[in-house]
């Protein structure tokens, strides 16, 4: 059964993982940070993704909470 967001989700995810490979030259899976830097990349991430959230309210005229 097609699923068009799974779908659109694999072309990013294949997308990022060259940006990573033509950044670091190999997959997260071979990266050998320590587990303190993995959670900090994360929460990196988690924070950027949050940014988003407010900048797509703020264009969709919402208020942001603050």
């Amino acid at each position: 059964m097609s699923n068009p967001y799974w779908e659109n989700i694999e072309v990013i995810a294949a997308r990022q993982r060259q940006k990573g490979i033509d950044t670091y030259g190999h997959g997260l899976e071979k990266n050998p940070a320590d587990i303190v830097t993995r959670l900090t990349y994360l929460e990196e991430e988690l924070i950027d993704a949050l940014m988003y959230c407010e900048w797509i309210k703020e264009k969709l005229g919402g208020k942001t909470d603050g």
